[in-house]
């Protein structure tokens, strides 16, 4: 899906290249159920539960105007196997999931990712992405701390050609690090 396709305001949203391969990461052909930590506009949460209907997804954000912005996006595509949860990761729940994508962490990154690896399946994936590299160093050294294994660090950069005065150049977009791993299993 490109970014223009979905709603958007002030909210941020996961670029489509970034979203794309952060998808892809998540190996989510065979899940059953996966969840967006910090969903923003939620295009992470409803491009996977538009690719994969029979995905069971969870949006979680703290923010009104997001969440507005993911109902309206998820009601544009037609995505009935979304739901949202208003409020803040870590909470009680008693759910296990085979993907988890963390886009935003409101300042309780430490407590986020171990708490995505206690609502894990074994084997399970995560996908984080960062554009402020302290708290990228910092995120990667919980996920290396915090029992999760295969992972791997990318670094996207994405410029995109556009016209200025009379001829063209590509313009940059921040680059965004994308951290990968698996839960451990036996």
């Amino acid at each position: 899906m490109r970014n223009s396709d979905f709603i958007t305001g002030k909210v941020p949203i996961t670029k489509e290249e970034v979203r794309a391969v952060s998808i892809s990461s998540l190996e989510l052909e065979n899940a059953e159920k996966f969840m967006d930590i910090g969903a923003g506009t939620g295009s992470v949460s409803v491009e996977a539960a538009y690719r994969y209907p029979k995905l069971s997804v969870t949006a979680v954000e703290r923010n009104d105007a997001a969440i507005e912005l993911i109902e309206k996006n998820s009601e544009k595509f037609k995505t009935e196997n979304l739901e949202i949860i208003k409020g803040y990761a870590p909470y009680e729940t008693d759910e296990k999931y085979d993907a988890v994508f963390i886009g935003g962490t409101g300042n309780r990154l430490e407590e986020i990712i171990e708490w995505t690896h206690d609502i894990l399946n074994e084997n399970g994936r995560v996908c984080a992405n960062f554009i402020v590299l302290d708290t990228f160093y910092r995120a990667l050294e919980i996920f290396r701390k915090s029992g999760f294994e295969d992972i791997q660090v990318r670094q996207i950069s994405v410029s995109n050609l556009e016209k200025i005065g009379t001829g063209e150049y590509f313009k940059p977009q921040n680059p965004v690090f994308v951290i990968t791993c698996r839960k451990k299993g036996d």
